[in-house]
């Protein structure tokens, strides 16, 4: 009895929470799990920030750490428990798998100058006294971004990190705890820190 009022709870939580995403989401016939969520911080008003085909399943978690960004989605793909943070543009095509417990991140986060750490720091402490986000007052101007992309066929295993301006080619696999700092050509097996071809497929 007890499980089942807590699953019902959690489907209510969840409905609410698909109602609020909905301003920021283009969706077509596409299916969200539970564990699905997007957070944008200064979100811009009515701009989609995620544009999904059809025949899709996510279960990610998408975090837009300022008001830039968009990912789009293509037809039949799934993208398991999985996060994407997102700066400037992070690209899925059709039919793409990608297992739990990776990380797409297009962008440094941070500066290579360390002065322009310490600045983050102060801002960050700024920020939370003041009751905000702590990154809403971030200087993103000295942070280097670039577009990552998912080329359709491609499969992502478990545990991977698809670092900034990567892409991975059509029917190409990643590895699982694979670190990929460089594109993938198109039909081959690439695992290891970083990335390298381990094998060539046919198409």
């Amino acid at each position: 009895m007890i499980s089942r009022i807590k699953d019902s709870v959690k489907k209510i939580l969840f409905k609410n929470r698909l109602k609020h995403l909905s301003q920021y989401i283009d969706m077509g016939d596409s299916f969200l799990f539970e564990n699905f969520n997007i957070n944008i911080i200064n979100p811009y008003p009515r701009k989609k920030y995620v544009r999904v085909g059809n025949n899709s399943i996510l279960d990610c978690q998408i975090t837009f750490e300022s008001g830039q960004g968009e990912v789009v989605i293509g037809n039949n793909t799934f993208l398991g428990r999985t996060n994407i943070i997102c700066r400037s543009k992070i690209e899925f095509g059709d039919n793409v798998f990608v297992a739990w417990g990776g990380y797409f991140y297009d962008h440094n986060s941070h500066s290579l100058d360390f002065r322009d750490r310490r600045n983050d720091l102060i801002q960050q402490v700024k920020d939370y006294k003041a009751g905000l986000n702590f990154i809403a007052g971030k200087n993103w101007d000295v942070v280097k971004t670039k577009p990552i992309k998912i080329c359709s066929d491609a499969w992502i295993g478990m545990n991977c990190i698809i670092l900034k301006g990567v892409t991975i080619g059509e029917g190409a696999i990643v590895a699982a705890g694979s670190v990929v700092t460089k594109d993938v050509p198109a039909w081959t097996v690439v695992a290891g820190n970083p990335a390298k071809v381990v094998k060539t497929l046919t198409q």
